[in-house]
């Protein structure tokens, strides 16, 4: 839409091609092909429910480069010289390679992308376009029209919706945000063994269907309902009528938890029919877990605050009384986050008491998520390193497994990381701690020698341009700077491109202006014990003493 069919479309007119002539259709925002359907896969692929809950985090950055060397493994071709210097058959080469990626990416694994979109269309009663090109409060803002269309009822503006029920009634703890959120139990630092990772089924969601929240339950007009009070605020729920968005939630909720999840496991049915039951759980867990926090936007059309903080206060309330069920059992809770609870060395007879307690009395689905053979708590909140009982690290929250970081600090991370998950039992620590000192202490003496190699390639931070260079007025971050370098040498910069800078002494240099000579050291060495710390605090290790520092030179 906004970069290839716009160039074809103008260039088409400016070479005197007949405007019938000309297969392309052409809007304020969205260009159309008169023979067929365009879906815009940047704009899919840019969505962040897409992004996080169909796939898993597994792309960071927004390019086609990011998205298809992570999800097909397939990168874009790259040259040493600007595009306007590369032969024919270069050209063609790099343009083939780009539509190869484009037509894989709707293609791989059975079609899944062309299956998604298809399902989200169905479930939202939007044409396959519009799905590509909006977001998720759209898709259930349609969803929730059709549903009150075809039951004949008034769509209520979101202004009528807000001057009837009225706001919050909690103080949001994060700044910015209107009331309060979910409940994150501080972690117990250290290394923990056999812990299991509890989470309720769909939490938001369930709590939707369970507690009959929607906007015509909050605050309903019957005296008797009054005493049905959500708990931490002031509103009520009707105990008389049923919330259409909680029959609607509820019931996408129970279809993907008790009929697609459980088919996409049946291996008596055919490998496509259970293809196709892999990718409507993707679909309805987009759908889902956006289903409560729309509630609580502005820009979604039946906003109701109330639905939406009622939705995070229960969901509060459920996790406290599972933690003080835990606490009978004398199960020690090791952390818990939003709709999970860790426990440490709980027997699967107590694991089975949970979830039995839980369905019973307050209605949720409570089931083991997975076990870690021995977990790894900093004093942060969202921030741990698990070793899965099957094998495996899960890592949450630690700066040395983001994209953007240096080369040379991520394989120091990756090596910590392998030598983590070889520990099977508390007697093999000791052995491990020694090795981590090691590499830890090994990255730092390479970068104080200056041995990372012949040019500053591993050092280079890599970060996407979140919109053109010129847009960054009040501040600009680094990348930026790196990026206007490149705009002075006659190099285009604009949204989506990725940029790659090394700090050096003055600052900051992209990494094709960048030598050897120029690197700050000092500032390496302070961001690789920024992101050690953050796991050397659970094992017991101080940084500073690993790279031999004594007390008194931490001062100096």
């Amino acid at each position: 839409d906004e970069f290839d069919l716009p160039y074809l479309y103008n260039r088409a007119k400016n070479l005197g091609i007949a405007r019938r002539q000309i297969p392309i259709d052409a809007g304020r925002r969205v260009f159309h092909v008169s023979h067929g359907v365009h879906i815009d896969l940047y704009k899919f692929f840019f969505n962040r429910s897409i992004q996080i809950y169909a796939f898993g985090n597994k792309y960071r950055d927004i390019t086609l480069n990011e998205v298809g060397t992570a999800v097909l493994g397939l990168p874009k071709i790259a040259f040493e010289k600007p595009l306007s210097e590369l032969s024919y058959t270069e050209l063609a080469e790099y343009n083939l390679r780009d539509s190869e990626i484009t037509l894989n990416l709707t293609s791989y694994n059975d079609n899944l992308v062309m299956k998604l979109i298809l399902a989200l269309s169905r479930i939202a009663r939007m044409p396959m376009e519009d799905v590509s090109r909006q977001g998720v409060s759209r898709w259930i803002r349609n969803f929730l029209y059709f549903e009150h269309r075809q039951r004949g009822m008034l769509i209520p503006n979101a202004e009528d919706i807000l001057a009837i029920k009225g706001g919050t009634s909690t103080t949001a703890i994060i700044k910015g945000k209107k009331y309060k959120g979910a409940i994150v139990v501080d972690p117990v630092p250290g290394v923990h063994f056999n812990v299991a990772v509890m989470d309720f089924a769909s939490l938001y969601p369930s709590i939707i269907k369970v507690y009959n929240l929607g906007y015509q339950t909050l605050l309903c007009r019957h005296e008797e309902c009054k005493s049905n009070k959500v708990p931490e605020t002031d509103h009520w729920i009707c105990t008389k009528e049923k919330a259409l968005e909680s029959l609607l939630i509820g019931s996408l909720r129970d279809l993907r938890v008790k009929w697609y999840k459980s088919k996409s496991k049946d291996t008596t049915l055919p490998e496509d029919l259970r293809s196709w039951y892999n990718v409507i759980p993707s679909a309805l867990k987009v759908i889902l877990n956006a289903s409560y926090g729309v509630f609580g936007s502005p820009a979604f059309g039946l906003y109701c605050p109330p639905v939406a903080e009622a939705t995070a206060a229960i969901g509060r309330h459920v996790i406290t009384k599972t933690i003080e069920k835990a606490r009978t059992l004398n199960i020690e809770v090791l952390y818990g986050d939003t709709d999970s609870l860790f426990l440490k060395n709980p027997s699967h007879e107590q694991v089975e008491i949970m979830a039995e307690w839980s369905k019973k009395t307050m209605g949720m689905e409570l089931e083991v998520e997975k076990w870690y053979r021995y977990a790894v708590f900093s004093s942060r909140k969202k921030n741990y390193l698990g070793i899965l009982k099957g094998g495996g690290v899960d890592v949450k929250g630690m700066t040395g497994k983001k994209r953007h970081i240096p080369v040379y600090i991520k394989k120091a991370f990756y090596s910590l990381e392998d030598r983590l998950e070889q520990v099977q039992s508390p007697a093999e620590f000791e052995e491990a701690k020694k090795e981590i000192k090691q590499i830890i202490r090994d990255r730092y003496l390479r970068l104080k020698q200056r041995r990372w190699g012949e040019t500053p390639e591993e050092l280079a931070f890599h970060v996407v341009l979140g919109k053109p260079p010129s847009a960054y007025t009040k501040t600009t971050p680094q990348h930026v700077k790196a990026a206007l370098m490149l705009e002075k040498l006659g190099y285009k910069m604009t949204t989506g491109d990725l940029i790659t800078y090394v700090k050096v002494v003055k600052g900051v240099k992209p990494l094709q202006l960048a030598s050897n000579s120029e690197v700050d050291v000092d500032k390496y060495v302070a961001y690789l014990h920024s992101v050690f710390d953050q796991i050397l605090d659970a094992l017991g290790l101080d940084f500073e003493e690993i790279i031999g520092l004594t007390k008194l030179e931490r001062f100096m």
